[in-house]
């Protein structure tokens, strides 16, 4: 049944597109294969290894406030204290010390996507891992099979199942440790692949398949019977996502139990629910009772209409739906005025107009319910059964539902994101369920109680109950780690690093600038970019799933930002206002994508640009809006997921009223005349590929950058084109790229034909227009980069990854690299001026010297070649004041100056000064010296002179006001560059300083604050 239902919504996909898409367009990659997969890797690897790049660092800059998605947490065998923390695209992290710090464990290998970990209780440093993450969310992305450590996380080796895409759990037996279950789940988006439950009895040196799945039901979860490790249970999950739609469950759906240590498998019935609606379950057994097994399913089934939630209010969508005219036109018109405003109504229309036009038979009520149909609000006004908590006291033989009453407003429609449950080790009637909120029953889910208090986020993925002591709790949710020591009454919360999911990223043009970003589940964060992670400079302006943001240049505070599905709001001196085009009734309903683009024009900042499946714009910062597109889309594929909508809308900044849009049915337009006229400009890009990004060039108004996106059907391809022409013709620019599915392309806006480009694996940049291209690897672990933006001021390159939060590269080096500079063995690139701080020259304290505190500068330079150099540190009258040794790879490199001068070298170039007098004879020793101190090893230039002691050495041991040269030496060929320090500002003497208080004098004293 699962596979028919397939086919038919393959048949209706390829029906509707062949009726709507030109025959020019290329047919696109299919889903990608493991051995695709691993070639892709290789290549990434390749490119790492021969870039010239690959010397420029990175830097994160957080945040880490806000946590990131828990997927699963393991706790050590025999070591309470130490514990692995798997985020969904962050990576697999360990912490040995309680959670107070964390050390990445698997930043660089094949993929970082995590789904389950298991520890070995006879071997504790033997860890496996299931990557790709069982939830199957929007941004759920699949992984590479099982990876096994046999050193604690130290190192890796893949050890198969690679087409299993998602791993839901992974068992070991308690009694053999090469003996390991795994359920396999299976692509997301498309049929086939390894679906399951796997066995080894090899340690993973060989797998077999003991129980099937089918082309679209995989298996999610696993548990054992403490009692008898021959005992076993599992849930198979049948489910399908396309672009536009998402069948959650399905007949496939149910539980399994073998009793001969998984060799073989039968189904289990006994009154458990079975067909179409059956989602996700999770599985779980009393280790106090063993014959009690639980199932915590998502049953996606509609209630009757008596036990739909009304909502609040006399006028409410689902009251509506069951009103009469006549009982309408008796509601309090102050209702119809709340329902008007509340669900987000044409705002010309006030309820008195609304009362007449429906009292005269303009509007009718079916009106009304159509305008206010949407997918955010579909996401949580659709009354399902939900979740539903199944028992079974005779190991699965029977099973009953423990509640009366639906458990409402836990996870809405959405169950396919949580369906984890957890039963006290000590207690079989108190049970642990995952959803929006934290749910704990003490009576064996016959009644429910909320545990997420205040600082606990919501959406929860993981949990871990102590066996020994079963009050300390471990809690993984989109927020981060949280860890209870009484049972969930109250909790800490573990978020030191930086794991946030980026959707997108902007820059605005304060000194210094500051970042801001759109994050899943954790709404719009603004941060400053001299953030560094543990000291967080970053705040909370919006909600939701943060989306899209753009900052009026002219103020720095007049932003707009917003949350899914196209819910933006302007914020500023003013306050926060509501800023979205809301179409008339009785007109079609308008379509916002998850990520709805919007756009401030580059030319007049009070004009935005807004795209759901037309094109908006307003010239009042989003006060009205007209509409100055068609709908821009082609399919008539519908389900419950938004689709035909525009996911990319664009600006050029060289020419006003030069627009580009792109959509998720893989169509790509334009207007060069403000609207009046669009052009379909998608012959020659790949049919049915998601539009990632159109980029117009801000050097050539005529060019333009587009990627597509194959994420929604298992693609990785990297669709990466160009246009010289306005989309007249379009140039395959992928070449040498590894298949990785891209998100985003950005021009330099310094540099002409220099590309940033980010993928689900990491940052790329092209200096030739994209002929040929680079990785950018240095400190970025293997990350989907959702997002970058050039901040042209500060020539830095800012990128939103998902999974690690916020990074900035400083490009200033990649825009300058010409071919001439290419060309020499040495050179210094441009430095900026360095503030001068009176902080440097301190007295530091002994014992609260930290070295991430301390001033530093990075000097970037060029080698034509991997080899040994030296960098040197001169005055303006090219007195030598510092020295050191460089190894150098080919390419860019950079030297972190601590701004420290040698003080033997100081005191030599001042006894100098004070002998070489203003004649010739001076000037003559001068150079001297200055020859000798070049070619003389350090060790030996100090002077050991009579008067030594008696000269007083005015420099201080920090680099003063002043102009310097700065010298990159390899070989006889050297350059230099100029560094200036600037004096610091003077003290206002109008203005008093504030006093300090004990913290900020320690940060003074430490350094905090006057880092350049």
């Amino acid at each position: 049944m699962a596979v028919q239902r397939l086919l038919s919504l393959a048949l209706v996909a390829l029906l509707g597109s062949v009726s709507t898409l030109p025959a020019a367009r290329p047919a696109p990659r299919g889903p990608a294969k493991s051995a695709e997969q691993q070639a892709a890797w290789e290549r990434h690897r390749a490119l790492e290894q021969a870039s010239m790049f690959r010397g420029l660092p990175w830097r994160s800059v957080g945040p880490i406030v806000q946590g990131g998605r828990v997927v699963d947490i393991e706790v050590v065998p025999g070591k309470p204290y130490s514990f692995l923390v798997a985020y969904a695209s962050g990576g697999l992290w360990r912490t040995d010390n309680n959670g107070v710090t964390l050390e990445p464990l698997f930043d660089h290998q094949p993929t970082i996507i995590m789904g389950d970990i298991a520890i070995d209780p006879n071997h504790p440093d033997r860890v496996w891992v299931g990557t790709g993450e069982n939830n199957s969310s929007r941004s759920s992305y699949g992984g590479l099979g099982v990876f096994r450590s046999d050193d604690g996380g130290q190192s890796w080796a893949a050890v198969g199942l690679q087409d299993s895409d998602r791993i839901g759990r992974i068992l070991i037996d308690p009694r053999d440790s090469d003996h390991v279950l795994v359920a396999a789940l299976g692509k997301l988006y498309t049929p086939g692949g390894q679906r399951g439950i796997y066995r080894t009895t090899d340690g993973g040196q060989t797998w077999s398949r003991v129980q099937a799945g089918d082309e679209v039901t995989g298996f999610v979860d696993l548990a054992r019977d403490p009692a008898n490790p021959d005992v076993l249970y599992a849930a198979s999950w049948e489910r399908s996502r396309r672009p536009w739609d998402f069948v959650e469950g399905g007949p496939g759906s149910g539980i399994w139990k073998s009793t001969d240590n998984g060799a073989t498998w039968t189904r289990l019935d006994g009154g458990f629910p079975r067909g179409e609606h059956v989602g996700r379950i999770g599985i779980a057994v009393a280790p106090s009772s063993p014959g009690v097994v639980y199932a915590y399913l998502d049953n996606q089934e509609l209630l009757p209409e008596d036990q739909w939630d009304p909502g609040d209010g006399a006028v409410t969508p689902k009251r509506l739906r069951g009103m009469s005219k006549e009982e309408f036109l008796r509601q309090d018109p102050e209702e119809i005025e709340d329902f008007l405003r509340g669900n987000d109504l044409d705002p010309e229309l006030d309820a008195k107009q609304l009362i007449e036009k429906i009292k005269s038979g303009e509007l009718t009520l079916a009106d009304l319910l159509a305008a206010i149909e949407d997918a955010n609000r579909n996401l949580f006004e659709t009354d399902i059964k939900g979740p539903e908590v199944w028992r079974s006291n005779d190991g699965g033989a029977t099973w009953s539902r423990t509640h009366d009453e639906p458990i409402r407003d836990l996870f809405y429609t959405y169950g396919y994101y949580f369906g984890q449950i957890r039963v006290s080790p000590e207690n079989a009637d108190r049970i642990y369920i995952t959803g929006v909120p934290l749910l704990v029953s003490d009576d064996g889910g016959k009644s429910w109680t909320n545990i997420n208090q205040r600082n606990v986020h919501v959406d929860h993925h993981a949990m871990w109950i102590d066996p020994e002591f079963p009050e300390r709790v471990f809690l993984g949710n989109d927020g981060g780690l949280n860890m209870s020591y009484d049972g969930g009454k109250s909790w800490l919360k573990l978020n030191p690093i930086s794991v946030g999911q980026f959707y997108t990223v902007a820059v605005d043009m304060a000194d210094p600038y500051n970042i801001y970003g759109g994050l899943q589940d954790n709404g719009v964060l603004k941060g400053s970019s001299r953030s560094r992670p543990g000291i967080d400079e970053w705040q909370f302006i919006g909600g939701g799933d943060g989306m899209y943001i753009q900052v009026d240049p002219r103020d720095n505070r007049t932003t707009y930002l917003g949350f899914q599905f196209g819910y933006y709001s302007r914020i500023g001196d003013g306050g926060r206002e509501r800023v979205r085009p809301r179409n008339a009734l009785k007109e079609p309903a308008l379509r916002y994508n998850w990520q709805t683009p919007i756009k401030l024009s580059t030319h007049n900042p009070d004009i935005l640009y807004f795209g759901s499946n037309m094109v908006y714009r307003s010239m009042d910062q989003g006060e009205t809006f007209t509409a100055i597109s068609p709908d821009l889309t082609r399919s008539s594929q519908r389900g419950d997921v938004p689709f035909a909508t525009i996911t990319t809308l664009d600006e050029s900044p060289k020419k006003f009223g030069l627009l580009w849009a792109g959509t998720d049915d893989g169509h790509v337009h334009v207007t060069d005349d403000g609207g009046t006229e669009w052009r379909d400009v998608s012959d020659g890009l790949p049919r049915d590929r998601w539009v990632s990004r159109v980029e117009p060039s801000p050097h050539d108004e005529r060019r333009a950058w587009v990627t597509l996106n194959g994420y929604r059907d298992d693609d990785i391809t990297a669709y990466v084109y160009r246009t010289d022409d306005l989309g007249a013709n379009w140039k395959d620019i992928s070449a040498g790229l590894p298949a990785e599915a891209v998100n985003v392309i950005r021009e330099d806006p310094v540099t002409a034909n220099v590309l940033y480009l980010g993928t689900d694996r990491g940052a790329y940049v092209s200096l030739d227009g994209g002929a040929s291209w680079q990785a950018l690897p240095a400190e970025l672990p293997s990350v989907p980069v959702h997002d970058l933006v050039v901040h042209p001021r500060e020539r830095e390159l800012v990128a939103g990854t998902h999974g690690r939060s916020v990074w900035v590269l400083d490009v200033l080096p990649i825009q300058e690299l010409s071919a001439e500079v290419r060309g020499k063995a040495a050179h210094v690139f441009p430095l900026e001026d360095l503030a001068y701080s009176r902080g440097w020259r301190g007295q530091r304290s002994t014992w609260f010297e930290r070295d991430e505190d301390q001033p530093y500068r990075d000097i970037p330079y060029w080698s034509a070649a991997a080899a040994e150099g030296w960098i040197t540190i001169r005055d303006k009258d090219d007195r030598l004041l510092r020295r050191e040794k460089l190894e150098a790879v080919r390419g860019v490199n950079v030297y972190r100056w601590d701004l420290l001068l040698d003080e033997r070298l100081a005191l030599d170039a001042e006894r100098e000064r004070l002998a070489a007098g203003d004649g010739d004879d001076g000037k003559k020793k001068k150079k001297k010296r200055a020859k000798a101190a070049e070619d003389e090893p350090a060790e030996t230039k100090l002077a050991d002179t009579p008067w030594a002691e008696t000269v007083r050495l005015e420099r201080p041991l920090y680099v003063t006001p002043g102009k310097y040269k700065v010298r990159v030496t390899f070989g006889n060929e050297s350059h230099d560059a100029e560094l200036t320090v600037k004096p610091p500002r003077p003290r206002d003497p109008r203005v008093k300083p504030k006093p300090k208080i004990r913290a900020q004098q320690d940060d003074e004293q430490n350094g905090d604050g006057d880092r350049p």
